[in-house]
C-alpha cells in the first residue's frame, strides 16, 4: 500500500512540473567551433629545475647528489647519536644493548669524518686541477 502511495504521489508531482514548464519555451543549444594555434612540446618538462628538452650532464647529476648528502648528513648524524645515547644510557641492565649504542654513536661518527674528509679532499682536488664549478 505504501509503494503506491509514493507512485501516486510522484506521478502527480510529475504532472504538476509537467504543466508549469509547457508555458517554458525551449531552445535547441548551439555549438560554437573555433580554431586555434597552440605549441606543444614534445620533450617532457625540465629535471633538476632546467627547461623542457633540456637535461643536465653526469657530472651536475653526482654533484648534485653528493650535495644532497652533505645536506642530511648532519640530521643523520644527530639522529644517530640519539639513537645509540639511547641505547647506551637507557637500557643499561643489558650489557649486548650497551654495545650496540656504543656501536650507533661510534659508526656515525666515523661516517661523517669520513664524509667530511672525501668532500675536502675532492674540493682540493677541483681547486688544484681547475674542476668545474658548482
Amino acid at each position: 500500500m505504501k509503494k503506491l502511495i509514493f507512485l501516486i504521489g510522484f506521478v502527480l508531482i510529475f504532472l504538476s512540473f509537467g504543466f508549469t514548464l509547457g508555458n517554458i519555451e525551449i531552445k535547441p543549444g548551439e555549438v560554437f567551433v573555433t580554431w586555434s594555434e597552440a605549441t606543444i612540446s614534445v620533450c617532457p618538462p625540465g629535471i633538476f629545475g632546467k627547461e623542457a628538452c633540456e637535461f643536465i650532464g653526469l657530472l651536475e647529476f653526482i654533484q648534485r647528489i653528493w650535495n644532497f648528502y652533505l645536506y642530511i648528513a648532519p640530521f643523520v648524524l644527530t639522529f644517530l647519536i640519539i639513537l645509540g645515547g639511547f641505547y647506551f644510557l637507557l637500557i643499561t641492565f643489558k650489557p649486548e644493548m650497551r654495545n650496540i649504542g656504543w656501536g650507533y654513536i661510534k659508526n656515525a661518527v666515523i661516517g661523517y669524518v669520513l664524509l667530511l674528509i672525501i668532500s675536502g679532499v675532492f674540493t682540493m682536488i677541483r681547486f688544484i686541477f681547475g674542476g668545474p664549478e658548482f
